[in-house]
């Protein structure tokens, strides 16, 4: 039997991003994060790494409708809490506006769920950049909790990172109007919205 004390409480928060701008009612920038202790994370990702057999990261884009329901039943499985910040509407050439405002917002709501940490995924090391310049402004306004860290990771290195992303495309597929796969998972998913 685990010693109560040992297992590991601290919540993190791992991140992706979306963007849908072709059938959906308005251009949006979607940041998603899935949240969990250790313990729940390190069980999400054999979960993960079961059903992704090829490739880096398990991307929602490259997956034919089965695997899709495959995966969102297999997160359903984990009982994890999601977050999906959605900004509209979203003007191309502005992305990384959108983006700024989606990070804002996820921060507060990940520490509202009682999350200390944030793991983005990483982009290319000039986007990065950019994202780390952004977190001491926010911080410095007292845009950004002062205590929640801030990360960034590739996202074929935690699986935590492909469960994001997979909650991203069933919520955008929803968007478009096929809301087979996030009928599974909509229940733990806390939408905020951003008005661009």
């Amino acid at each position: 039997m685990k010693d109560e004390a040992a297992v590991p409480t601290a919540i993190g928060a791992w991140a992706d991003e979306s963007m849908r701008f072709s059938n959906v009612a308005e251009p949006m920038y979607l940041l998603g994060a899935a949240l969990a202790n250790q313990e729940v994370a390190a069980e999400a990702r054999a979960a993960m790494r079961s059903i992704h057999t090829f490739g880096p990261k398990l991307h929602w884009r490259d997956l034919n409708p089965k695997a899709k329901l495959q995966s969102v039943d297999t997160i359903a499985s984990l009982k994890l809490d999601h977050i999906v910040v959605v900004a509209t509407p979203l003007d191309p050439k502005r992305q990384e506006r959108a983006r700024a405002k989606c990070i804002e917002r996820l921060c507060w709501e990940v520490q509202d769920l009682g999350g200390s940490h944030v793991v983005l995924e990483a982009r290319t090391e000039s986007l990065n950049a950019r994202d780390r310049k952004l977190i001491p402004k926010l911080r410095g306004k007292n845009a950004l909790p002062v205590n929640l860290r801030v990360d960034w990771l590739l996202g074929s290195k935690d699986p935590m990172l492909w469960v994001a992303d997979q909650v991203l495309g069933a919520y955008g597929d929803a968007a478009t109007g096929d809301d087979r796969y996030l009928s599974a998972i909509k229940q733990d998913i806390l939408i905020a919205h951003v008005r661009l």
